[in-house]
């Protein structure tokens, strides 16, 4: 037979062997086991306390309009001029990134242009011509020297366009984030992404997770790094904040992120515990809370703010109790 005992978590074996005797009957040994109490090395065991705290909560502030903006070239006739710009920068929209030269174009570009140059010449000399000597016509050789003048101009046009379209210009304001490393030692690679630039609107948006109040035309200190900056709330919608900076913001980069503390109101006599000893199951939430017994038993709770690594318990825990985890 099996005896359990629950409370004294002592376990009483009544084994059959036959020529032993106990147990109150002829045939019997009696073996008893002490179960050691639940509360083991492997697992730490804390307090819950009680006091005053005072919650807080971080904003995360990203560049409004984040836009990623890759730049790169393919063509292998292509010789690279000059880098404008290096990793941190902050350009204008137009503004010119990295320029390229093209051996085949600008021969083109010089070759159209000799051929106007010379036109314009004859053109001017049959005009001379004719003004001396009435008796003599030029007038059809000097139209089609025209003409002539008038394709090449259009054939430098399609070349200077072309030229043009291979240089490397922002699309708009932002900061230079990322750059070919062949490109900062001064080689081009064909079909490489060459430079990376984040684009944005000036201003950070934030997303108010905990409800707070916030209103319009408050100021916040942003931390980014070490730096501190101060910024206005200039729209809410939703939960999204919009902040537009009122300190200089030039040393940030459209790919930094900078964080704002919030303090929320103090709360007194307040029941807490170290949050790494709250369990979630679901949409639940226990502990395990040791008895006098030295075992754990699954409390319920509920949770209100985190503060410095510890969960506030609205519910479920008085203070004083120990649990583990």
């Amino acid at each position: 037979m099996h005896i359990i005992r629950k409370k004294g978590r002592i376990i009483t074996l009544c084994l059959g062997l036959g020529m032993l005797t106990g147990c109150g009957s002829q045939g019997t040994q009696v073996v008893t086991i002490q179960h050691a109490p639940y509360e083991k090395a492997v697992y730490r065991t804390v307090e819950v306390q009680t006091g005053d705290v005072c919650p807080e909560f971080t904003l995360t502030l990203k560049a409004e309009g984040y836009e990623r903006k890759t730049y790169g070239a393919t063509n292998e006739d292509l010789q690279l001029e000059h880098v404008y710009v290096s990793v941190g920068d902050k350009v204008k929209k137009g503004d010119l990134l990295v320029s390229f030269q093209s051996d085949s174009l600008e021969e083109t570009i010089a070759s159209y242009q000799e051929q106007v140059t010379q036109n314009e010449l004859l053109i001017e000399h049959y005009s001379k011509l004719m003004e001396i000597d009435d008796s003599v016509d030029y007038s059809t050789d000097i139209t089609m020297l025209k003409e002539d003048t008038q394709v090449a101009k259009l054939y430098i046009e399609e070349a200077e366009n072309k030229l043009a379209g291979y240089q490397i210009i922002a699309e708009g304001d932002g900061t230079i984030t990322e750059m070919d490393e062949y490109l900062q030692n001064g080689y081009y690679r064909p079909g490489s992404k060459l430079i990376t630039e984040v684009c944005s609107t000036g201003n950070y948006t934030a997303t108010n997770t905990e409800n707070y109040n916030f209103s319009i035309g408050e100021t916040y200190q942003a931390v980014s790094g070490v730096a501190t900056y101060e910024l206005q709330i200039m729209d809410i919608s939703g939960q999204t904040l919009i902040f537009e900076p009122i300190s200089d913001m030039s040393a940030v980069s459209d790919a930094d992120t900078l964080t704002i503390t919030i303090q929320k109101p103090q709360l007194t006599n307040a029941v807490y515990v170290e949050a790494a000893a709250v369990n979630k199951v679901g949409d639940g939430q226990f502990v395990y809370v040791l008895d006098e017994a030295g075992y754990r038993d699954v409390v319920w709770v509920t949770t209100g703010d985190v503060v410095d690594g510890y969960l506030v318990i609205t519910s479920g825990l008085s203070g004083g109790e120990k649990v583990t985890y």
